[in-house]
């Protein structure tokens, strides 16, 4: 059944200004790239809503996480934080969040990109917990003289993305190319979320996934024969030689320029802009089974539970989450912006923009993290399980033993009710 929004608070306030000077404070990442957009969208925001005496203090936090986790422990959290996407269902499902719902304008959410709404709706009660002011994606970034030289197709849209055939060929061919050490980067020196976030569309672009998302249990899919086929297949690239190892370094394909293609998301633009100027190619992600995939999601906006100036909160959202903020969050940050309206202010984004692919990969690709309280266990078992693959270790077994991992997580929290 198609969710109906009610009328959001906004619209009663724009009418007639609060009894009396509120302010709120928001927790944000503490990000270099983010920092100018934040500190705009506190200055913006601050003036136009002086009269009213509303006003915002944006705190960007080090050491986020734990700090959000700390705050919430003591019952000291501020009026609004940002969460990272795929983490909402477990916050939401330990009480920590509240629906925004009723605080964003329906303008807004009918604008958004249909996976950012996925990634911050909570599929037990269907209301929206998160929203995000951008998109992220993973692209193969390539560089046009080795491309060139080796004789490769160079794909121009989503639709005429590499088979996994196409995409072997390619390795092989750019193996043999003078100055290319290794024809790949799988940011193998990166950690953490990255080794689910970025090798998922390995599985969910044959058909497979890190879990069942209706059973939600994880043997029979994440360890099927088609994840083991498709992995084992990865293994043997690592094996070739052709996969760059860890102990490179992150600049093996913009700075040394010893790698031919780097698989990895729209936060390293600017520094292979830098990197390789006009030899910079970006390219779709491969069909590596009948469709492609990609990754997608990351920051949100979010409200906790324990607060309650939601007149001010709902003004807030709707301004950071506004047509000309999304954009700017774009701008600042090389993020794609969330909504459909802010994507033609961006050129970089609009069509024929260079990341106009992944534009079309946010719109029409992406696939969402499971949206599930044991997303922090299912991320943490596949990631581990791609590290061994790519170490040598027997794929059937890697997999076997993160489906195992994640079934007991949630038969131990007694299936998550309701998820079970």
């Amino acid at each position: 059944m198609k969710a109906v929004h009610t009328l959001p608070l906004i619209s009663v306030l724009m009418l007639a200004p609060l009894a009396q000077a509120t302010s709120i404070t928001a927790w944000v990442i503490d990000g270099a790239a983010e920092r100018p957009f934040f500190n705009q969208a506190e200055d913006t925001f601050n003036e136009r809503y002086a009269e009213q005496g509303i006003s915002v203090d944006i705190v960007p936090i080090p050491g986020y996480n734990d700090a959000i986790q700390s705050a919430y422990r003591s019952n000291d959290l501020p009026d609004i934080i940002m969460v990272d996407g795929p983490n909402m269902a477990s916050m939401v499902w330990g009480g920590q969040l509240q629906p925004l719902d009723d605080l964003v304008d329906n303008s807004i959410l009918d604008d958004m990109l249909r996976p950012i709404i996925d990634q911050g709706t909570y599929g037990p009660d269907g209301k929206i917990y998160a929203l995000g002011p951008y998109d992220s994606s993973v692209v193969l970034w390539g560089n046009r003289a080795y491309l060139e030289a080796a004789g490769v197709r160079i794909p121009e849209s989503i639709d005429d993305a590499w088979t996994y055939d196409e995409f072997e060929e390619a390795l092989a061919a750019l193996a043999e190319v003078d100055g290319v050490r290794w024809p790949l980067d799988l940011k193998r020196n990166y950690d953490g979320e990255w080794f689910s976030y970025g090798f998922a569309p390995f599985l969910q672009s044959v058909g497979s996934d890190l879990i069942d998302r209706d059973t939600w249990t994880a043997d029979g899919t994440l360890n099927s024969e088609a994840s083991v086929e498709s992995l084992e297949r990865l293994q043997s690239w690592a094996q070739n030689g052709w996969i760059v190892p860890s102990s490179a370094g992150d600049n093996s394909f913009f700075g040394s320029k010893t790698s031919a293609l780097s698989w990895v998301g729209n936060w390293m633009w600017p520094s292979h802009r830098e990197g390789l100027g006009d030899d910079l190619v970006v390219i779709p992600a491969p069909k590596f089974g009948d469709r492609a995939a990609s990754p997608n999601g990351g920051w949100a906006w979010a409200v906790p539970s324990s607060s309650t100036e939601n007149e001010a909160l709902s003004l807030f959202l709707n301004h950071v989450l506004s047509t000309e903020q999304v954009a700017k969050y774009g701008e600042y940050t090389g993020y794609v912006p969330s909504r459909h309206s802010s994507l033609e202010l961006v050129p970089a984004f609009a069509p024929g923009g260079e990341l106009e692919i992944m534009t079309q990969q946010a719109s029409d690709i992406a696939v969402v993290r499971p949206v599930h309280p044991a997303y922090p266990v299912i991320s943490n078992s596949y990631g581990q399980a791609i590290q061994r693959i790519l170490d040598g270790a027997n794929v059937q077994q890697a997999l076997d033993r993160a489906a195992r991992r994640i079934d007991e997580d949630i038969e131990d929290n007694m299936g998550y009710p309701p998820f079970n």
